[in-house]
């Protein structure tokens, strides 16, 4: 189980994440979802701990944020990554699993063949594009075996035929580990609408409700609610 407690993050004055309790502890797809600047980052950040709370904990299935045993429990995949360019697909790959006790090195020839990696392995990441380098961390991900996944928008940046590919081995990953997912497309909302997570004002809730639900809930929320009577008003008429 992940398990958070009482997490605050400030910067400045402004409050990020206020006093936000929560727990992942089912072995589903979880989405979190929000309007840009709501928190999601951060608190994955902080999850993963690139950035340290104000206050509050953060516990995973009883070991201490910020151990070395923490660290080993989950692999995380952030929106925006640097990779050594110099290094090949091939040496990133074996540098980065044996970093994790385990890693299931078998399995990264399959999902690099999934995702047809495999002709660009010997290739330097600097010729990769962003789509092919952000396959070869999903592939690394999954070979790393670890007991959580942490994705940041993942799918941004693939053609749709990978997403598929990917929302795919995620569903079935799901059934033995858990994965947090921050999206904002709606087939990722179709796809996994079992653990939808609204992240706003700084704290994190349940969203009870369908997708097409949750859309609605959001058009009518403040700043956005009242940009949108403005597009009407201004150019729904002809």
């Amino acid at each position: 189980m992940l398990k958070i407690i009482n997490l605050t993050k400030k910067f400045g004055k402004h409050v990020v994440i206020n006093n936000l309790s929560t727990d992942f502890s089912n072995t589903v797809v979880s989405v979190i979802v929000g309007i840009n600047g709501s928190g999601k980052t951060t608190f994955l950040n902080m999850l993963t701990n690139l950035l340290q709370p104000d206050s509050g904990t953060i516990s995973l299935d009883g070991l201490t944020s910020g151990t070395k045993e923490f660290k080993s429990k989950f692999f995380y995949l952030p929106s925006d990554f640097y990779l050594p360019e110099y290094m090949t697909g091939k040496e990133y790959a074996e540098f980065v699993l044996s970093r994790y006790k385990s890693s299931k090195h078998n399995l990264l020839p399959e999902f690099l063949r999934l995702l047809d990696l495999i002709p660009s392995q010997n290739k330097i990441l600097e010729s990769y594009s962003f789509g092919m380098k952000k396959k070869s961390q999903i592939a690394i991900a999954i070979a790393s075996n670890t007991d959580y996944i942490i994705a940041d928008e993942i799918f941004g940046g693939l053609d749709f035929e990978t997403v598929i590919l990917v929302q795919e081995i995620f569903d079935i990953l799901s059934k033995k580990k858990i994965i947090i997912v921050v999206s904002h497309e709606q087939n990722t909302l179709d796809k996994f609408p079992s653990d939808i997570r609204l992240m706003r004002h700084g704290t994190l809730t349940h969203f009870e409700g369908s997708p097409n639900e949750l859309n609605n809930f959001i058009k009518q929320d403040g700043v956005l609610h009242d940009k949108l009577v403005e597009i009407q008003q201004r150019f729904g008429h002809s």
